[in-house]
C-alpha cells in the first residue's frame, strides 16, 4: 500500500539524529547494516523539515509517500465523521507555552464531544511542550509526547489531527483556537464551550507564598506582574513606557518580575539603567509551572502579549495585555480578566495589526536587532488608564 498523509513527511537517515523538546531529548538511530523496520523511519510535519533544515542535511531522505504492506494499518485522518468512542487520537502541534493555554477549549470541546459514549476518546498531544505542559493531569488528554516519532509509534493510534499548520496562519478575525475548532470540525455551537483553565501546583504556591506575603508586608502594597519582553523582538515593548507605568501606580503597588534566566538578566541591566523599582524575582523560577504558581499570588499584571498574559487569564488575575502585531480579540477575548489594548500604529511600512511574527518588523526593513516601533503608539497615560478602569467601582 501506499502510505501518504497530508502536509506530513516520512524521513530516513544514514546519520544519527536528535530533537530537543522542551529539554526532552528523542533521538533517532540509523538502522545498522540491512536492519530495516518502522522504528527507522520518522514522520514529521513538513513545517518541521523546513525549519530544522532537514532537506539540507547530507545522509537524511525525505518522502511525501511510502510503500508498506497491505496488512499495515495506519491511522485515519480524521474528517468529523469517524466514530471517536474508544478510539487512540493523536494531535499533532507546535505551538507557543501561551497559545496551548489559548486552544486548551477547543481539545476538551473535542473530547466532550464523545465523552458520553461508551468509551470516551484516548488524546495524546504530541507538542513541544511535554516538561512544561501548561494543564497536566486534565481528563480530557490522556498523554503528551514529543510531536516527531517513528512509523512504528504512530501506528499505535486510530486517528490522527494535524494542527501544526495553525501556528503559521494568521488571521484578525479568527483566534488560534477558532482555527483548531475548524480543522477539528467542530463548530462551536453543537458542542459545550469553555473558557482556558489552569491550576497551579500546589507545592509551588506554598514555596512562592512566604516570599511574596513577605514583600507585600514590607511594602505594604499589592503585588504587581510586569513584562515588556516577549520570545521575539516585534511583541516587545520599550522598557521605559513600562517603567512609567510602574511609577505611576507605586503607590498602590509593588511591581515584580517573573523571566527566563537570560531575558532576566537583560530585563535587569534595564531596570538598573533607569532606576526602576522593579523587583526582578526571577531567580526563584525553575520552570513555566514556577511562573504558573508565581502568578496564582499575583493581585494583578501588564504584560505584552505573551505566554505570561495566557496564564494569567487562566488563572483569572486581572491585569493589561498590550498588543503591536495582533488584535487582541483573537487572543485574550476568552480571558473575562484580561483587557487588551492594542497600539494603534501607523507607519510608512507598517499599518497595524500587521499579523508579523517570525519575520520581524517592516517598519525595520525586519531587522532582528531593532525594536519593533509599534508601542510607541502607545503613551503610560494609555495603559495606567485601561488599569485603572479594571478596578473602578
Amino acid at each position: 500500500m501506499e502510505l501518504s498523509f497530508p502536509g506530513l513527511s516520512f524521513l530516513t537517515s544514514l546519520i544519527p539524529l536528535k530533537f530537543d523538546t522542551d529539554g526532552y531529548t528523542t533521538s533517532f538511530q540509523p538502522a545498522a547494516g540491512s536492519a530495516s523496520g518502522l522504528e527507522y523511519i520518522l514522520v514529521l510535519t513538513n513545517i518541521q523539515v523546513k525549519l530544522f533544515g532537514l532537506g539540507s542535511i547530507q545522509g537524511v531522505s525525505l518522502f511525501h509517500s511510502i510503500t508498506l504492506p497491505e496488512k499495515f494499518k495506519a491511522p485515519e485522518i480524521y474528517d468529523g465523521s469517524q466514530d471517536l468512542s474508544g478510539k487512540r487520537v493523536l494531535i499533532l502541534m507546535f505551538n507557543g507555552w501561551g497559545d496551548m493555554i489559548l486552544i486548551q477549549p477547543a481539545l476538551r470541546a473535542f473530547y466532550e464531544k464523545a465523552k458520553s459514549s461508551a468509551a470516551p476518546p484516548r488524546i495524546t498531544l504530541g507538542c513541544n511542550w511535554v516538561h512544561n505542559f501548561p494543564y497536566p493531569g486534565v481528563l480530557f488528554v490522556h498523554d503528551v509526547r514529543p510531536n516527531i516519532m517513528t512509523l512504528k509509534e504512530l501506528r499505535e493510534f486510530d486517528l490522527l489531527i494535524n494542527l501544526i499548520p495553525v501556528n503559521h496562519q494568521r488571521s484578525k478575525h479568527k483566534s488560534m483556537k477558532d482555527l483548531c475548532l475548524e480543522i477539528m470540525k467542530l463548530n462551536g455551537k453543537d458542542q459545550e464551550t469553555f473558557l482556558p483553565s489552569i491550576t497551579p501546583d500546589t507545592a509551588r504556591v506554598a514555596r512562592f507564598k512566604p516570599v511574596l506575603e513577605q514583600i507585600k508586608e514590607d511594602s505594604g502594597k499589592k503585588l504587581l506582574c510586569v513584562n515588556w519582553k516577549s520570545r521575539f523582538l516585534h511583541k516587545n515593548a520599550q522598557p521605559s513606557l513600562f517603567f512609567e507605568v510602574v511609577k505611576e501606580l507605586s503607590k498602590e503597588y509593588q511591581a515584580v518580575l517573573f523571566k527566563d534566566a537570560e531575558p532576566a538578566k537583560i530585563m535587569q541591566q534595564e531596570i538598573d539603567a533607569d532606576d526602576c523599582p522593579v523587583m526582578n524575582l526571577s531567580y526563584l523560577i525553575n520552570d513555566y509551572h514556577d511562573t504558573i504558581a508565581a502568578l496564582s499570588l499575583m493581585d494583578a499584571f501588564v504584560s505584552v502579549d505573551t505566554g505570561i498574559v495566557h496564564a494569567a487569564g487562566a488563572l483569572g488575575v486581572p491585569g493589561v495585555a498590550l498588543f503591536g502585531p495582533f488584535p487582541p480579540a483573537t487572543h485574550v477575548s476568552d480571558y473575562p480578566s484580561v483587557t487588551g489594548f492594542r497600539a494603534e500604529y501607523e507607519g510608512k511600512a507598517c499599518s497595524g495589526p500587521c499579523l508579523e511574527t517570525h519575520r520581524g518588523c517592516a517598519e525595520v526593513n525586519y531587522s532582528q536587532d531593532a525594536v519593533s516601533p509599534c508601542f510607541q503608539a502607545i503613551t503610560p497615560e494609555n495603559v495606567v488608564g485601561v488599569f485603572e478602569g479594571l478596578f473602578a467601582v
